[in-house]
């Protein structure tokens, strides 16, 4: 059964290291790379808040490199990691940021993908434990983004919308076959109605899974989307990246207080 963690509470470090300790999560000796949804250089909840990616830095600090990496589709990645508090929080806790739209890579190719027959693969999360750190939002096209999308930014170049020509949801699916997250947190304690912007709503929560499928369609429920409407998580299932069934996803609920 696959295990997915939903936390109550408001404050991310109080909620980040309860929930990785009841997944039973310790990475040693690794880089452990972050990886935000940082879409354009606007605050939390449109993007993910450094709150929530400290708190994740706090957690594996001890032995590791620390990385945060994005790629973003709607502004420069510097500019939001300097406007949004991202390199304050890299001083603190001796962490490197990296554009991924600029980074080097290596190409590979896969049989079993759908479209992108051919992908650069950032060479920074090669080797790396990965976290994709989502935030809770629909989305006017795939229905929701949470972490198995935001895998899009984790990609060569800011021109994400050749996802879009190429086919949105096959092409999620496909860049989480070259590079699945081994983490999946989302930050749901405010959910968005779109992923731009919208109206915002408080739920109060924290989704963790290391199964990244199964993280969004627990988050889908929560959004008020039945999991299984949602294509690219049903995709994702059908090319065995996870699960996104409710019925065999065993969550767990706990509560982390609030301020």
């Amino acid at each position: 059964m696959t295990i997915v963690v939903v936390v109550r509470g408001d404050r991310p470090e109080t909620v980040v290291p309860l929930a990785l300790k009841e997944l039973g999560i310790e990475v040693k000796g690794r880089k452990v790379v972050i990886k935000p949804n940082l879409i354009t250089n606007r605050p939390y909840p449109v993007i993910t808040p450094p709150e929530t990616v400290g708190a994740l830095l706090d957690y594996f600090r001890e032995g590791n490199e620390l990385i945060v990496a994005e790629g973003s589709g709607f502004g420069d990645t510097r500019e939001i990691f300097r406007d949004q508090g991202y390199e304050a929080l890299a001083e603190r806790y001796g962490a490197r940021l990296v554009d991924l739209n600029r980074d080097k890579f290596e190409l590979l190719e896969l049989p079993e993908v759908r479209v992108l027959r051919r992908f650069e693969l950032p060479s920074t999360l090669k080797g790396a434990y990965l976290i994709s750190a989502a935030v809770l939002k629909r989305h006017s096209i795939t229905k929701v983004t949470l972490s198995v999308k935001n895998m899009l930014g984790a990609t060569i170049g800011r021109d994400k919308g050749r996802f879009h020509r190429l086919g949105i949801d096959e092409s999620i699916v496909d860049i989480c076959l070259y590079r699945k997250p081994d983490l999946a947190v989302i930050d749901g304690r405010l959910g968005l109605s779109s992923e731009l912007g919208g109206e915002a709503r408080k739920f109060g929560v924290m989704i963790f899974s290391e199964d990244p499928v199964a993280a969004d369609a627990v988050g889908s429920k929560i959004l008020g989307v039945e999991p299984s409407s949602v294509r690219h998580l049903k995709l994702a299932q059908e090319a065995g990246l996870g699960v996104c069934d409710l019925k065999r996803i065993e969550v767990r609920e706990l509560s982390a207080g609030s301020t």
